[in-house]
């Protein structure tokens, strides 16, 4: 909880009329993102933010990540292979998670807010899909989602990761379906 109080105090200062250098929240953000708690924190605020709101100047709402996110996404992806591993599996988690409760969830606030989430996650993960590793999780989740265990570009450990996590979270084939439909748009695009 205290990274997503951290965090709190960090996605204000995406806004355009915030007065702090670019590197500096660049800096700020790539230092939260360096660990596991840190990530689940910051994004928790940054695709949660506002969501009581429909507010198009949110950061997260824009079509591309705000610069010092990017940057600090980026030098992240170009680091060790350990530094990235939490950072793009959390990434594809905050896809997965939302897309499946639009459909889990009987309430329509609860609906489109989970929605919403998983637009902004969309806007993330897509920023990292140059990112090999990226690209590898992302076929396996496609491949388990999907059914698809003939994919010869998915890892036999990757996919066995993402199939207990959806037995995990109980989805079933309708959720399954729409998580194999937006991440064969994210390996497309």
């Amino acid at each position: 909880m205290d990274q997503v109080g951290f965090a709190s105090e960090i996605v204000p200062l995406f806004e355009n009329d915030a007065d702090i250098d670019d590197k500096l929240l660049t800096d700020m953000v790539a230092a939260q993102l360096s660990h596991s708690d840190g990530i689940r924190g910051f994004f928790v605020a940054y695709l949660t933010g506002n969501a009581d709101q429909d507010s198009t100047s949110f950061a997260a709402d824009q079509d591309e990540v705000p610069g010092p996110l990017l940057n600090a996404i980026m030098s992240l992806l170009e680091g060790k292979k350990d530094d990235k591993k939490d950072l793009i599996s959390l990434a594809c988690m905050n896809v997965i998670m939302p897309t499946a409760m639009v459909t889990m969830h009987t309430d329509e606030t609860l609906s489109k807010s989970s929605r919403r989430t998983a637009e902004r996650a969309k806007i993330v993960a897509r920023t990292m899909m140059n990112s090999s590793e990226m690209k590898k999780q992302v076929l396996a989740i496609v491949s388990t989602a999907s059914g698809d265990t003939a994919c010869a570009d998915a890892d036999d450990s990757d996919r066995k990761y993402w199939e207990k996590f959806y037995k995990k979270w109980g989805y079933k084939d309708e959720q399954l379906q729409d998580i194999a439909k937006v991440f064969q748009v994210l390996n497309e695009s």
